[in-house]
């Protein structure tokens, strides 16, 4: 059995557990400093720490899967919501936890008065997007990106 909770300080190194494996599963190097600015900030905020949500299995308490919920402002003051991260142990996927965790963030927001919720999905998480298609969301724009850090930008 599947339980959601809130995300405490108790939980850091299971969230730096997923994060890392999330970044690196998308090709990405695992930033420490970062993960910690953002977790702090995501924790403790007023308006951001209860946008952490966990999966645990209830018969060993294991921490299988998280959400990040985010709200912010756009740049003409509607409030929106944003879903920063979506993540689960391989053994746990396609089982509805993926769903179900992302119901519980759907219902965080819209308890903060969120308007909107968005979502961006890379090429390499295509399989993320079937969750989000079955949950209504829409795909509204494309979002394309240039490393200004590489030399050679077409790399």
């Amino acid at each position: 059995m599947i339980k959601v909770e809130i995300a405490s300080p108790d939980e850091i190194d299971a969230l730096r557990e997923f994060t890392k494996h999330l970044v690196e599963g998308l090709g990405q190097k695992f930033d420490p400093k970062r993960f910690d600015w953002g977790i702090q900030r995501r924790l403790y905020d007023p308006l951001q720490r209860h946008g952490i949500l966990i999966a645990v299995n209830e018969d060993n308490n294991e921490v299988v899967g998280m959400i990040i919920a985010e709200l912010r402002i756009d740049p003409f003051g509607m409030s929106e919501g944003y879903i920063k991260q979506l993540y689960l142990k391989s053994e746990y996927r396609g089982q509805g936890v993926g769903e179900i965790l992302l119901k519980k963030a759907l219902e965080h927001l819209k308890r903060i008065k969120v308007e909107k919720v968005k979502v961006n999905i890379k090429d390499k998480a295509l399989e993320a997007s079937k969750l989000y298609e079955k949950m209504n969301f829409k795909k509204v724009y494309e979002v394309l990106e240039l490393d200004l850090t590489k030399d050679d930008p077409k790399d």
